[in-house]
């Protein structure tokens, strides 16, 4: 078989190479269907008035073909190779953007296991699909090497041209792919705070490695950790404010929305999906509204990182997820809560290592963390996942333990993971359970009959936690949010037909909408008698409809519990949240006004720059003692 193969020159490799990039160039273009026709004509017009733009488009795939060429001596093998990969990068940015109006990042690739997990539960004959073109793939890689082989390449060749790539690929990025300026210049359709029009306008490779060069958090402007430093300090609550401090229950329900909440959809011929929710808000003593979160669709641990720390996530302006810069003890909620006798846990009926749970959690102060083999997965799941009704169980048994056992209050957090899409088919289910007046696709009721039936199940849950909560004689205090609103396979297409009034292009307040999920927070007899919620939620300053930021959630509870003084930081936020309650997407709130960030007053903007560099000092710089 050896003498058989077919022998490739070097020079002929390197024609090969040259052209086999610019034609893989051209089809990664033709694979972008999530964009409009619109953006495809625009993207069309922008390579022809910015002709350089292609070759931006180009030069990474070149050059990492050309460096596993001089590596490898196979002209092929590293053709192939780097094709595929290069393919099913645009193709999953392209399913990506579908899915949750998302473009693939460089953080993305370390999220591999996460993926895998979720992919489970999509469609069987599409992953069958996929199954059969990686081994297809696979069988023409391994051809290119029974069948072809290169020219031996003298050592010194090869060690010169690697030593010539990597010089020229440093070159290249700090010429134009670190060039913030440079990629500034090329025009964008639509908003430019979206990232998915930035790769529709550019083109999926320049920009994926464009973004290569922001993993890293850049110092805000100013900053400088002696102010923070000399800021922070411990706990400065006085012996009153911590007597009958009541237990903490806080839940972030996986995708939970109002979406159900609407003037098209009707459903008074069957089991409305959130009929105790809207019970729970009405309460008087209830403090409901909605938390703008850093993400649409997915995220999840982004918007956890925001009400844990009190440090925004947006500010990090970083695609990365924020856990990802997790990497030492972090003075967040459990932590200090731990400081004043509080005995922390969390719980997420999943896998320990999404999102690196497993070594953030006790960074944050943790004392345990109840994961996925704390449950039983063939009983207690449902759609894929374990229930939320058994995350309810495991919360209520907890807490019932710890009363038994400490005299310590308990801070109980919990991530739910049950109604996590993808819908389509997820409960089997596909019984209609809502009436419309607008025109739906069997595949768009399909998808929305199977997500109420999972917000229904979240609100038999939450019901069942609160009954059981209001029968104890212990002050609890219960806190429940969304994490994001739910990704369906039309991105935001749903929310376009349902007529919300939100618009990831949109106005300010339209982009807002984009990334707000409901939140209340709530108290049985024993907490009212003792917290005083209702009395200190008159000093909140809340605005109409009590819309504030994910990172002002945690801290907000730790002002109506009266423990002003526990964080420097959550002191800090929390009048900060007064003047700016809202900001994400190059918007904020202020004032009684949405506006753009660059329409910000200069102590706004001063005010948000202070709130990211003390993000910073926490992150990287602060030092917490054993």
């Amino acid at each position: 078989m050896k003498r058989k193969r077919i022998k490739i020159g070097h020079f002929l490799s390197i024609i090969l190479i040259c052209f086999c990039s610019i034609k893989l160039t051209e089809i990664l273009f033709s694979l972008n269907t999530s964009a409009e026709l619109e953006q495809i004509f625009f993207f069309e017009r922008n390579l022809k008035d910015y002709p350089f733009l292609f070759w931006l488009n180009c030069f990474p795939i070149l050059f990492v073909i050309l460096l596993f060429y001089f590596i490898t001596n196979h002209t092929l093998f590293s053709i192939c190779l780097w094709s595929g990969i290069f393919y099913s990068l645009a193709f999953a940015n392209n399913m990506k953007i579908q899915m949750r109006q998302d473009p693939v990042m460089p953080s993305d690739i370390t999220l591999v296991r996460e993926l895998l997990g979720i992919i489970q539960g999509f469609d069987k004959t599409m992953l069958e699909e996929v199954k059969s073109m990686f081994f297809l793939f696979l069988l023409f890689l391994f051809g290119t090497l029974l069948l072809f082989k290169n020219k031996k390449m003298n050592r010194s060749i090869r060690i010169a041209g690697i030593l010539a790539v990597l010089a020229g690929g440093l070159f290249v990025n700090q010429t134009w792919y670190a060039n913030e300026r440079e990629y500034n210049k090329y025009p964008v359709l639509g908003n430019i705070y979206f990232s998915v029009n930035q790769y529709h306008s550019k083109g999926f490779v320049y920009c994926f490695f464009r973004n290569i060069n922001l993993m890293t958090v850049k110092k805000p402007t100013g900053y400088h950790p002696l102010q923070y430093a000399q800021a922070e300090h411990p706990p400065s609550v006085t012996k009153q404010q911590t007597e009958n401090l009541p237990n903490i229950i806080m839940i972030m329900g996986e995708a939970y929305s109002d979406l159900s909440i609407n003037e098209h959809i009707d459903f008074s011929n069957y089991t409305d999906p959130m009929e105790e929710y809207k019970k729970i808000i009405c309460q008087e003593d209830v403090i409901a509204g909605h938390i703008v979160v850093p993400n649409f669709g997915g995220g999840t641990a982004d918007t956890e990182y925001d009400v844990l720390t009190a440090c925004p996530t947006v500010c990090l302006n970083n695609n990365s997820p924020s856990y990802d810069f997790v990497r030492k003890k972090f003075d967040a909620l459990p932590r200090r809560l731990s400081q004043i006798g509080y005995d922390t846990l969390a719980i997420h009926p999943g896998y320990h290592w999404f999102y690196n749970r497993f070594n953030v959690y006790p960074y944050f102060g943790f004392d345990d963390f109840l994961h996925l083999s704390s449950f039983h997965p063939y009983e207690q799941s449902k759609g894929g996942y374990i229930t939320d009704d058994a995350a309810v169980d495991m919360i209520l048994n907890t807490l019932y333990q710890h009363i038994e056992q400490s005299e310590n209050p308990l801070f109980s957090f919990t991530v739910t993971i049950q109604n996590h899409g993808p819908y389509q088919d997820k409960y089997h289910d596909t019984a209609k359970n809502f009436d419309t007046d607008i025109f739906l696709t069997a595949n768009e009721k399909n998808m929305l009959y199977n997500y109420f039936n999972g917000v229904k199940d979240v609100d038999a849950s939450i019901a069942k936690l609160l009954t059981a909560l209001e029968e104890l004689e212990e002050p609890v205090v219960v806190v429940y949010f969304g994490d994001h609103l739910p990704g369906f396979s039309n991105g935001t297409d749903f929310f376009e037909i349902l007529e919300y009034d939100i618009d990831i292009e949109g106005t300010a307040e339209q982009r807002l909408g984009v990334y707000e999920t409901p939140y209340f927070i709530w108290q049985n007899q024993s907490a009212k008698e003792s917290t005083k919620l209702l009395e200190r939620k008159q000093e909140l300053q809340l605005p109409e409809g009590n819309v504030i930021n994910s990172y002002y959630l945690g801290a907000m509870l730790i002002e109506l519990i009266g423990l002003d003084g526990l964080s420097p930081l959550y002191d800090y936020v929390n009048e900060m949240r007064k003047e700016i309650p809202v900001m994400a997407n190059g918007a904020l709130f202020s004032k009684g006004y949405y506006k753009d960030k660059e329409e910000a007053t200069a102590e706004e903007l001063e005010k948000i720059e202070y709130l990211a560099g003390w993000q910073y000092y926490k992150l990287f710089d602060e030092k917490i003692e054993p």
